[in-house]
């Protein structure tokens, strides 16, 4: 009696355990892949699979290849398996310096071994400044809609070089999957998801629609960001203010492509002389990443 209480008590652990484990996209139908773009894990803010998008000329992103998310500095237990399953060959980490010794990823060894760094600080935003400033409710002068319009800016104008190492790296034999994160997963992740759509052939509506998807994704952090805020801030710091900072915004993507356009003429201008993507790497790596016509 004994063993078979034991025999069941186990089989229903499984059960349990099976039930929570998250399916992946790039094994489930077609048809039920969208469906599952979000990679919910609790402890990692805006993970979701980059596959499924449609170019100009019909053909789509693989899935199961390229990750974007947020930060991985409380990465629970349960969590860290949860990403082991996504057979990760290269974690890279977009935050500046400051963020990274600020708030280290945490990850298991296996994962953590596998991280590259490529720091790009977001314009001019100095996140500990910022955040005393908010957290102590001293933000009368501040125009947090203009901050994330400028960060993008310049990471066409200052910070082409990481993103030009970004985009050659996933070519590399050990560069995918990748997971490629920041903080919040919707700044400088959102931009190197858009220069690599762009270069895909997804044309500008469908990478802009990627881009604002951070906002439902985000919406629950970014509420328990300002109702923290609120209270650090002893009722001084409207959560309401804080939305252009903790959002993404069609303004924000399109400063970074009209700074395209005015540096190097076209988006494609700018992919070709600011990224080097020439025509042998673009076809590359749309080889690599988006699925033949023959398979449709």
């Amino acid at each position: 009696m004994t063993r078979i209480c034991l025999v069941f008590s186990f089989a229903l652990f499984c059960g349990l355990a099976q039930a929570t484990t998250l399916p992946l996209a790039r094994d489930l139908p077609a048809a039920e892949r969208e469906a599952q773009r979000l990679f919910a894990l609790p402890s990692v803010p805006n993970l979701r699979d980059l596959g499924g998008y449609r170019t100009a000329d019909g053909r789509t992103v693989k899935w199961g290849l390229l990750y974007r998310a947020g930060t991985l500095d409380a990465l629970e237990e349960a969590d860290q398996r949860e990403l082991q399953r996504l057979q990760l060959r290269r974690l890279v980490d977009l935050r500046s310096r400051q963020e990274i010794d600020d708030a280290p990823d945490r990850l298991p060894p296996e994962l953590a071994a596998l991280r590259v760094e490529m720091p790009v600080r977001a314009g001019t935003i100095d996140v500990r400044e910022l955040s005393r400033r908010i957290n102590g409710g001293d933000i009368g002068d501040l125009r947090l809609d203009d901050l994330l319009v400028d960060a993008n800016r310049s990471f066409v104008r200052e910070h082409r070089q990481v993103f030009s190492d970004w985009l050659h790296g996933l070519l590399d034999e050990q560069g995918t999957p990748v997971l490629y994160h920041c903080t919040a997963g919707k700044d400088r992740t959102g931009f190197a998801s858009a220069i690599l759509l762009l270069a895909l052939g997804v044309p500008e509506g469908t990478v802009m629609q990627d881009y604002l998807a951070s906002n439902p994704y985000l919406e629950d952090r970014n509420r328990r960001i300002g109702e923290r805020v609120r209270q650090a801030s002893g009722g001084r710091t409207d959560p309401a203010i804080l939305q252009p900072l903790l959002e993404v915004r069609p303004r924000y993507l399109q400063a970074a492509l009209q700074a395209m356009r005015e540096d190097y003429g076209t988006v494609e201008g700018f992919l070709r002389d600011g990224l080097g993507i020439d025509d042998d790497l673009r076809a590359r790596l749309r080889e690599r990443f988006l699925e033949p016509l023959a398979s449709r």
